[in-house]
């Protein structure tokens, strides 16, 4: 025994252990501890230290301080009561206010000021750029790249767009009157106009130019389309007629003096007052909810009424072969469910037993989408009506792609080529069926519960036969794509469907989720010149020449932007106009009247002129063709362009006449084509004097500031100015170097180059289809017949012209033809 333990046995009180421990004295004691250190750890101290900074760091997040939900299950009621006892509770920063708005309504409300929103705008905004475009706030391109992905999808699979910018005008009245009064704006030479036998039953959707009152072939309007109700028997007889936003306020205001119209006074005495005092906030909520369809404004006289329905419809483009099944997906027959919810609509009932055939043809149609291959397979431009549920019921549980199913539904053969009459019936057109299923409309978080509750079948669809409250009326036209079996048969083909307002939404997300391609409004650029189609806002519109303003406003802005280092010498290069195209001055060049110009649209010379460029081996005589087509020497004629080699195509380059030299010289690959040659900036000098000169003053007016300050002992307390003293010199001086930089046009354009310049290239882009560069454009009448004087001359036998973008000298060769 060491001295320790000896130390131990002699201090009164110590025991020494035994060999032996009581197991549940030992435990009972531990038990006791360990609650202890528990009650310890959960009860709070005075301390400022929240429950959820009682977690390790890894599981910490700010937003536990106040959002309860957000800490583990265990911990919740203890956070809770902790809050609660707070004396200092949490206080919202002032900026939170500042930054949610009060009303989300409202603000919507208030961001429309300058542009008009469609419905599936909060959708777009958030993954694609939003232009503002002729008062509508439009997709233009994804964030994402997906330019190629867009054109697999046209060509290969499905693309979809939102394109209910484009607006109605509802004409009811006597089929005769009607038919009278819209003749005076088109012309026959254009193609099949409203009279057509093919048109009129309301099978078919055509397209027409249309023309102020009986100004042939001048004042053009723009494309229009058109579609006229099934009544083909009745007297009174309904037409509605599609045109963009750019030309639809013009169309209205033609066709309202052709046929005498006069505002209802019902809707001057619905407008209310202008409002003194700045109204509540929860006034106009209550007026925002009460207002169920956009209002719309007629016009009327004794037999016929004009409807404006802009923003009433909304109209979806479906562009690809697989339309067919997409829609397949989307739509579901209302005459398929259970309709013991609508016995109270009369409308719907009704329906079913006065039009019991329309509506099976109309379901065999349908069961035909997911059999067919591709759009094109049923008659072209054909109109199918339809009934369909709320496509929220049949959303499928996750993305996928829409595929043809089986063949055994397949198109009928007497249906391939014309439809019948009664297949085209909907309920669309009338008003009060469109207001109808917009009220009726079930919310999302109503659709969402009854999601939840039900049980998901094979084909995702949820009980249908107990929720078809909502019965939508919709209209679907096929639009064909091409026709030439050379280049990509079909491209361009699919679907419109045209909804009741309040629908849009919906049924967009029922396109994306069943595999869809969203696309703006360059995949409609793209497909426009990938087809060869002339674009809606031609030269020789009102509206044509509207964006061509802005666009060389918005350019110039761009270009002087730039530092002088870093611009474009356009007069080095000899383009004397690189921001637009002067048609005025080019026609007056060519010997044409520029106040009568037009661009010529007579399908037959169109034709014609098309067949003399693919047929160039024989000898054209140019006398001839002055004489047989008397409008050429008035017109320009649409062309579209095609590079022969490699390179790019702007817009705004110069199409110019090439010399027999140049066309001996086209079989040589090393040979790109000719190049301009430089010229003589003569406003160099005038440019560096005139900055030389404006920089002294601006310091000499400083220097005279300074000391009227100093002459009047003022202490220096330094004040901004809100207007400049040398504003107005400084703007004297921009708008003098502009004129020095890029000179008003004083050289006859025609000559202004070292080849003789034919007309412009309005709009190009990067072909797929070809792997070139393509552009459409247009020429005068009289140049395109020197043009045939030269071909006829060489021996190319092929349609060659010289292409000069405006940023470069050298010109390449470029295929012309005639768009018809």
């Amino acid at each position: 025994m060491d001295h320790l333990h000896t130390i131990l046995e002699n201090t009164p009180g110590h025991v020494r252990p035994g060999n032996q421990v009581d197991v549940n004295s030992f435990l009972s004691a531990r038990n006791q501890e360990i609650q202890a250190l528990l009650k310890e750890i959960q009860t709070p101290k005075k301390c400022n230290k929240m429950i959820f900074q009682r977690l390790p760091k890894k599981m910490r997040r700010r937003v536990m301080s106040t959002t309860v939900k957000r800490m583990p299950k265990d911990l919740r009621t203890a956070h809770k009561k902790s809050i609660e006892k707070q004396i200092n509770k949490h206080v919202r920063r002032r900026k939170d206010y500042r930054r949610k708005p009060k009303s989300l309504r409202l603000d919507y409300m208030r961001r429309q000021k300058n542009g008009k929103w469609l419905e599936t705008h909060v959708w777009f905004a958030k993954r694609f750029h939003i232009v503002l475009k002729d008062g509508y706030k439009l997709p233009k391109s994804s964030h994402d790249k997906t330019y190629r992905a867009c054109y697999r999808a046209i060509g290969n699979h499905c693309l979809a767009q939102d394109v209910s910018y484009i607006s109605c005008i509802e004409l009811r009245g006597p089929y005769s009157q009607i038919i009278e009064g819209l003749m005076h704006h088109v012309n026959q030479d254009c193609g099949r106009t409203f009279k057509a036998k093919c048109y009129e039953q309301g099978t078919r959707e055509g397209t027409i130019f249309m023309y102020k009152n009986g100004a042939y072939p001048c004042g053009a309007i723009g494309r229009v389309s058109f579609i006229w109700d099934t009544c083909a028997q009745d007297k009174i007889r309904a037409v509605w007629i599609w045109a963009e936003p750019s030309i639809y306020a013009q169309l209205a205001k033609e066709l309202q003096i052709t046929f005498n119209l006069k505002q209802n006074d019902l809707d001057i005495l619905e407008s209310e007052p202008p409002v003194l005092k700045k109204p509540k906030l929860l006034e106009i909520i209550k007026k925002s909810k009460n207002i169920s369809t956009p209002a719309v404004q007629t016009f009327v006289n004794s037999a016929m009424k004009m409807t404006l329905l802009k923003d009433s419809l909304n109209r979806l483009r479906l562009t690809g072969p697989l339309s067919n099944s997409v829609l397949s997906r989307v739509l579901y027959p209302a005459d398929l469910v259970n309709s013991n919810s609508c016995i109270n609509k009369n409308w719907w009932s009704s329906h079913l037993k006065n039009l019991k055939s329309s509506i099976n043809i109309q379901t065999k149609l349908w069961e035909s989408l997911s059999g067919a291959d591709r759009p094109e397979s049923y008659p072209s431009n054909c109109v199918i009506g339809f009934h369909t549920v709320d496509p929220r019921l049949v959303f499928p549980m996750k993305r996928t792609k829409a595929l043809p199913i089986s063949k055994d539904f397949l198109l009928e053969e007497d249906y391939s080529f014309k439809l019948p009459t009664i297949a085209s019936v909907s309920k669309i057109w009338d008003l009060k069926v469109r207001d109808w299923s917009m009220q009726n409309k079930m919310p999302n978080c109503e659709m969402n519960m009854l999601r939840s509750n039900c049980i998901i079948n094979g084909n995702d669809k949820i009980a249908l036969d107990k929720h078809s409250m909502s019965i939508i009326p919709i209209i679907l036209i096929q639009r064909p794509g091409q026709y030439h079996p050379i280049t990509r048969p079909g491209y361009g083909s699919g679907w419109d469907i045209v909804l009741p307002a309040g629908w849009a939404m919906p049924f967009w997300l029922g396109l994306i989720m069943n595999g869809c391609q969203p696309g703006g409004l360059r995949e409609t650029t793209t497909m426009v010149l990938e087809r060869c189609l002339p674009r809606p806002d031609e030269p020789d519109t009102d509206a044509g020449n509207l964006r061509a303003m802005l666009e060389k406003e918005e350019a110039m802005k761009k270009h002087f932007r730039l530092p002088p280092q870093m611009r474009v010498n356009y007069i080095k290069l000899g383009f004397q106009t690189p921001f637009h195209c002067p048609w005025d001055i080019l026609c007056n060049e060519w010997m044409l009247d520029s106040n009568n110009k037009f661009v010529l649209r007579n399908i037959k010379v169109l034709t014609q002129l098309q067949n003399l460029t693919l047929n160039l081996k024989e000898k054209i005589d140019v006398n001839n063709l002055k004489s047989e087509f008397a409008d050429l020497q008035t017109c320009l004629v649409p062309i579209r362009l095609e590079l022969s080699q490699k390179g790019i195509l702007k817009p705004n380059s110069h199409v110019c006449l090439p010399t027999l030299d140049d066309l001996s010289n086209v079989g040589d690959k090393s040979n790109l084509g000719p190049l301009e040659k430089m010229h003589k900036d003569l406003n160099a000098f005038k440019r560096k004097i005139y900055r030389l000169e404006h920089k002294k003053l601006l310091r000499s007016l400083r220097r005279k500031r300074v000391l009227e300050k100093k002459k009047r002992n003022i202490l220096c307390k330094r004040f901004k100015q809100k207007v400049s003293p040398t504003s107005q010199i400084v703007k004297e001086y921009l708008s003098q170097m502009k004129k020095l930089w890029i000179p008003e046009e004083q050289m006859p354009l025609k000559h202004s180059c070292s080849r003789v310049i034919l007309g412009f290239s309005c709009n190009s882009h990067f072909s797929f289809t070809k792997s070139k560069y393509v552009g459409i454009g247009y020429m005068p009448g009289p140049a395109l017949l020197e043009l045939f004087n030269l071909w006829s001359e060489s021996k190319t036998n092929l349609p060659y012209v010289l292409i000069r973008n405006p940023s470069t000298n050298q010109f390449r060769y470029a295929f012309l033809s005639i768009t018809i």
